[in-house]
């Protein structure tokens, strides 16, 4: 797949990842994660927090990046599909 069709479909699975923030179904797990996660904190000692926030920056940095890569893949197996049905 070429730069720009790879760079644009980033483009919009970053968009849709934006979008899921704002959708009101995930509102109440949203919350309940935030309430425990402090929970988890204050329980900690700093230099435990520390820990937990680039363990937990790095779980959600690969997390991304795996999500990232359905997208694209899915994306490449629909153009792919369509244009194996064009052709016949």
């Amino acid at each position: 797949m070429t730069h720009w069709r790879n760079n644009s479909l980033i483009h919009r699975f970053d968009k849709l990842a934006d979008e899921a923030d704002t959708i009101t179904v995930f509102q109440p797990m949203t919350e309940q994660l935030n309430v425990l996660e402090v929970e988890l904190l204050q329980s900690l000692q700093p230099d435990q927090q520390t820990l937990f926030r680039e363990w937990q920056d790095s779980t959600i940095a690969l997390e991304y990046m795996k999500k990232e890569w359905i997208y694209i893949k899915g994306v490449q197996d629909g153009i792919t599909i369509l244009s194996q049905l064009h052709i016949e």
